[in-house]
């Protein structure tokens, strides 16, 4: 992980499960300045032990890192979800996991990006608080990114 510049740089956790597509947000909005911490499922992007490699799979090396990944998680300014994800547990599991947390937790915003269009599952999204839904193949990239940089001004 590099250091996150606290004054010009906004963290956005990305929940993906689709690898290319992972790697493709990551590198877009890192290159609109966000810094990205990435996972593939929802037991990776809440245990306080993560650390992804290169290659996607969990470690934990040194306790400075996982100290400075817990400092950063802390800090989520967005989160890009998918709803289906590796693992048992999908996008809905995710948020009633992070809220859990309440606080400031509760005012991060989700936008969920999904292949899923069901008006049922955007409401079980909805009663979440959830505000932005993409279907991922009626938007592009760009205008994902583009909704997260709104968003957080």
């Amino acid at each position: 992980m590099h250091q996150i510049n606290k004054k010009d740089q906004k963290i956005v956790l990305v929940v993906e499960d689709d690898i290319p597509l992972l790697e493709a947000a990551k590198l877009k909005l890192e290159k609109n300045n966000f810094y990205v911490i990435s996972a593939r499922s929802v037991e990776r992007a809440v245990a306080s032990y993560i650390l992804e490699s290169d290659i996607g799979k969990v470690t934990a090396n040194s306790v400075e890192k996982v100290l400075q990944h817990l400092r950063d998680l802390e800090r989520v300014d967005a989160i890009w979800l998918d709803h289906n994800l590796i693992g048992k547990e999908n996008g809905l599991d995710f948020i009633e996991k992070f809220h859990a947390n309440g606080g400031r937790f509760l005012d991060v915003p989700i936008f969920v990006v999904s292949n899923t269009s069901s008006i049922d599952l955007r409401k079980s999204y909805e009663k979440l608080g959830v505000k932005n839904y993409f279907v991922k193949a009626e938007h592009r990239l760009e205008d994902i990114v583009n909704a997260i940089k709104t968003v957080l001004g």
